[in-house]
């Protein structure tokens, strides 16, 4: 596939990196789009077709096998979906050159020819991840941390996650360290957790009872017997503070609070006694 080969990750400034593209790339960006537009419209058949011809015609478009594995997702054609999302991401991969190591240089989210990649990377990691695959997801989501810091899709979240449901406490701490001052409740509600496991229960009440302080709702969903999904939900995004954002922690994270010692030290530290 010559036109694959001409996708490249070339350096731009002092540890600075970014895809390069061929005009190939350029001069099907608008027929992309009508793609996207016609998904969102809900013209599966016409969104799908375009996509095959977007990748048909250049190989190297990893935004078009990204959004025709969220359709085949959509379609509950997972095996589909996961498919496009290796080969989206083997494509990129195989632009960086050996010169390029992850951690010293970067492939940040800012430069918009990045974000295909990134996006990509970022999901085939989730599926790897929900799959039960964590050791592969984690693997990917350190990859994306490393090269992008800043973190603009939330990784940290998600790793902070995986390090606590593979026991890697130490690199829970190492992760809100890096991002102190962060207000995500799986960071807020994680360092306390990390701490109660690691033995130092005193800073991990006085971090618990911070995070309850400022996010009473995920306490609140933690302990309860049911759980009721939130009615009003936008895909892929929730309130922060809200009986959405609390929800969806306790279901990715809920198993965790089950543990029957830190139940009890969630239950002692709340103060809302016995769980509904």
């Amino acid at each position: 596939m010559r036109e694959e080969k001409m996708l490249k990750v070339e350096q731009m400034g002092d540890h600075e990196w970014e895809f390069v593209y061929p005009p190939q790339y350029y001069k099907l960006m608008d027929k992309f789009d009508k793609g996207v537009d016609l998904w969102e419209t809900g013209h599966t058949s016409s969104a799908k077709k375009i996509y095959k011809e977007v990748i048909e015609e250049f190989p190297g478009f990893i935004d078009a096998y990204h959004h025709i594995a969220m359709l085949y997702e959509e379609l509950n054609r997972d095996q589909l979906a996961f498919e496009n999302w290796v080969k989206g991401y083997q494509i990129g991969k195989k632009a960086f050159p050996h010169s390029f190591i992850p951690g010293r240089d970067l492939l940040r989210w800012a430069s918009l020819e990045n974000r295909p990649f990134l996006r990509c990377t970022h999901a085939l990691g989730l599926c790897f991840f929900d799959g039960g695959n964590l050791a592969k997801g984690i693997e990917l989501f350190e990859f994306i941390i490393s090269v992008n810091p800043d973190d603009n899709q939330g990784i940290r979240a998600i790793l902070v996650e995986g390090y606590l449901k593979t026991g890697n406490y130490m690199a829970v701490l190492d992760i809100c360290n890096k991002y102190k001052g962060d207000s995500t409740v799986e960071l807020t509600y994680g360092e306390p957790y990390a701490l109660f496991k690691m033995g130092d229960k005193g800073k991990a009440a006085l971090l618990l009872r911070k995070a309850i302080k400022f996010s009473p709702k995920v306490a609140r969903e933690l302990l309860k017997k049911r759980h009721t999904y939130p009615k009003s939900t936008f895909p892929g995004r929730y309130t922060v503070g809200g009986d959405d954002e609390a929800y969806f922690y306790w279901e990715r994270n809920g198993i965790l609070w089950e543990d029957p010692e830190v139940k009890e030290w969630l239950i002692q530290t709340s103060g809302r006694g016995k769980p509904r």
